[in-house]
């Protein structure tokens, strides 16, 4: 995406939100891996698979958003052991979306370099689906892509929020993501890691819910 103006980038996020929604009602989805009440599942996709995640929260849609916010905010890179983000700038803000420049650590031994990306994010915390955190890459004028590090690419990512009937402190979080890391890293390898990834993401974000993280933050 363009660089672009601020209905654009909102327009963009509702648009991808709008997505999300219409491929949980796919019946294509395979099972990567299922336990302790967490299930990582994927499609095929134009570049590589989508990979969906889905585990029941201990908290209001609000606070689950807030715990998978990246921003100042929010709680994403606090409670997680080992936080992949390196670098974290937020270079454009308004009430409904921010702009981040973003430098990810290298993983696998060294297989995987440095990566970084630009991202609109964008949601809300009241809405007809109960609370949503969408990421999408974008192009800036003042962060072009570079040799290094190497410009990872969100094709779609996202979490969604969905209130539990009659319990106003429980929530379904189901993410989806589709990334590409760019540079002559195959694909094979991000599909791969990507279940792990999100699999232990979500146990810890379960866990730091039963630590009650949020509120000594």
């Amino acid at each position: 995406m363009a660089e672009g103006t601020t209905a654009d980038y909102w327009k963009r996020v509702i648009e991808h939100r709008d997505k999300i929604l219409g491929l949980l009602k796919e019946t294509d989805w395979m099972e990567a891996k299922n336990k302790d009440g967490i299930r990582v599942s994927y499609r095929q996709a134009d570049k590589g698979k989508m990979f969906h995640l889905e585990v029941e929260l201990d908290v209001s849609p609000a606070m689950g958003r807030r715990y998978v916010d990246p921003g100042p905010k929010g709680l994403r890179g606090k409670f997680l052991r080992k936080n992949p983000v390196r670098e974290f700038r937020v270079v454009q803000e308004t009430d409904k979306y921010f702009i981040a420049y973003e430098v990810l650590q290298g993983g696998m031994l060294g297989i995987i370099s440095e990566r970084d990306t630009v991202s609109v994010y964008g949601g809300e915390d009241e809405s007809e689906i109960g609370a949503y955190m969408i990421h999408s890459s974008i192009d800036h004028p003042d962060y072009p892509s570079q040799s290094k590090p190497v410009r990872a690419f969100k094709h779609l990512a996202g979490q969604l929020f969905f209130p539990v009937e009659g319990n106003p402190n429980k929530c379904y979080l189901h993410a989806l993501a589709q990334i590409n890391l760019g540079g002559m890293l195959p694909v094979s390898v991000v599909d791969t890691v990507q279940p792990k990834v999100m699999f232990e993401n979500a146990t810890q974000l379960r866990q730091a819910i039963v630590d009650k993280f949020h509120e000594k933050n």
